[in-house]
């Protein structure tokens, strides 16, 4: 799970931050949240909420992040109260997008930290249009819609593309049946806008974030802890033996199957994937049977225990084909695991986002890349008929793959065939393949062209989430035209 610590974000009061100073520029970096202490997670009745780690260290403390509370921190330190910070200081554009910015993860979590460091960075620069974008977002979502209209009247922003939607969306919101059907509905009636390279909207919220920002109810019990850790695993760094326990009991394939892929996404040295590896490979074993009844099942014991730069030899090849004769990928769905994990982590904000980071690492794709690096440390050790053999095996669980409606396995399932169709030589699947792949990537900008995972609503994000678990595939299709939202 990709996540990166923004301590090192500049702080009000601080030296400018690189590259804000000279020209200025609206488009904002992407920001990774957050550093999870999860030893210190308990719920709010017991201890106060969570002891996670907070954006702006030290010195947040001192500001109460609520509607009307002071802002005599943030003052002091950039030095506003004396009226102008200090020489060497940050300005008020540059401290009011540093606030931005933190507003931002908030704002896509709709947890209300977003709300004070909008107020401020449009008291301290009026004229700052991705503060003002961000700000319509949030009232739109707090149930505010009125408001919409005068902070996006301003000059810096009025005539934009992104105010028109906003301002479009605000309008059919109220009729609509979901904020999904209303945002597409009004990007189609702009007449689909490319919202691409925005510079007023902040960076895609991805799939693999992890937004830690408190819950928003106590847990009733402590079945969360487990999947959470799965979420982020190197915070359960030093909890190895509880976590080693739950994954010898438990009973869910998909859980452990994304632990499984979160493993192996950690350095081969690193103390918790040495610790864990084997114990989930082995427990997903004793899961499947002497006869696994799907391909994803029977792939975790067939590549266990060979590096990827390990050829294949004939012995792989002859269970290979005992493999692929497996007709089902994976059970249970996406859809009845996102299900499922969003009810157990549904006292986080945005449950339905991480849900969908779990079933999207459930879904093991890292298979199709094993099998590709051992393909192609075979080349030089096969004959050519072994090749052309493996290029069939290969073709036969990209087939399994593409039969899912995700991006990810259809992709995969792809790149398995391709490489399968140029083992064997076969032109015509191959130009299939290619032809997939270009209609993938089609879907795929026409997401992008409307930018949606740049729109930071929480609820538009939660709607999008349900609608991936479901069928994917289906909802890229439809911003390219091909048919209404599933």
């Amino acid at each position: 799970m990709s996540t990166s610590t923004e301590d090192e974000l500049a702080t009000p009061g601080g030296e400018q931050p690189p590259g804000e100073t000279g020209a200025r520029t609206h488009r904002w970096p992407r920001r990774r949240v957050l550093r999870w202490t999860l030893l210190g997670l308990v719920p709010a009745a017991v201890g106060g909420g969570w002891a996670a780690r907070q954006w702006l260290g030290e010195r947040e403390r001192r500001v109460e992040d609520e509607e009307m509370g002071p802002v005599d921190g943030y003052e002091a330190e950039a030095g506003l109260a004396k009226g102008g910070p200090p020489e060497g200081r940050m300005g008020d554009e540059a401290f009011a997008r540093l606030l931005t910015q933190q507003a931002t993860i908030p704002c896509f979590a709709g947890s209300p930290r977003a709300s004070l460091r909008l107020a401020k960075a449009l008291e301290l620069a009026p004229s700052y249009a991705p503060a003002r974008v961000l700000n319509a977002c949030w009232d739109m979502q707090t149930d505010r819609p009125d408001l919409v209209p005068k902070v996006l009247s301003h000059p810096s922003v009025r005539d934009t593309p992104e105010a028109r939607l906003l301002l479009e969306l605000t309008e059919r919101r109220p009729r609509a049946p979901s904020w999904s059907q209303a945002f597409f509905d009004s990007w189609r009636a702009l007449g689909q806008p490319d919202f691409s390279k925005s510079t007023l909207l902040p960076e895609p919220l991805e799939w693999s974030h992890v937004i830690s920002d408190g819950f928003t109810r106590s847990p009733s019990d402590q079945t969360w802890r487990f999947p959470l850790m799965v979420l982020y695993p190197e915070l359960a760094e030093k909890e190895q033996q509880w976590l080693l326990e739950q994954v010898r009991a438990s009973q869910s394939v998909p859980l452990l199957m994304a632990l499984r892929e979160q493993l192996h996404s950690l350095e081969e040295q690193a103390p918790l994937r040495s610790f864990l590896l084997s114990a989930v490979e082995e427990r997903l074993g004793q899961l499947a049977g002497p006869s696994p009844r799907t391909l994803q099942l029977a792939l975790v014991s067939f590549l266990a225990g060979s590096p990827p730069e390990a050829p294949f030899e004939r012995r792989d090849l002859e269970a290979l084909e005992k493999i692929s004769a497996l007709r089902e990928w994976k059970q249970p769905s996406s859809e009845q695991f996102f299900l499922e994990m969003r009810g157990l982590i549904d006292m986080m904000y945005v449950p339905g986002h991480h849900a969908w980071a779990m079933a999207s690492m459930a879904q093991a794709t890292s298979h199709g890349t094993r099998l590709l690096q051992r393909t192609r440390a075979s080349k030089a050790h096969l004959s050519e008929n072994e090749l052309r053999w493996l290029g069939r095996l290969l073709y036969e669980v990209g087939a399994r793959l593409r039969e899912q409606p995700s991006r990810l396995e259809l992709d995969m399932g792809l790149r398995l065939q391709m490489s399968g169709s140029e083992l064997m030589q076969h032109v015509p699947t191959r130009e299939e393949c290619i032809s997939a792949w270009g209609q993938l990537g089609n879907w795929e900008d026409a997401v992008k062209k409307a930018a949606y995972d740049r729109w930071p609503l929480a609820p538009l994000r939660e709607e999008s989430c349900v609608h991936r678990a479901r069928n994917e595939l289906a909802w890229m299709q439809s911003f390219s035209g091909k048919g209404e939202l599933p």
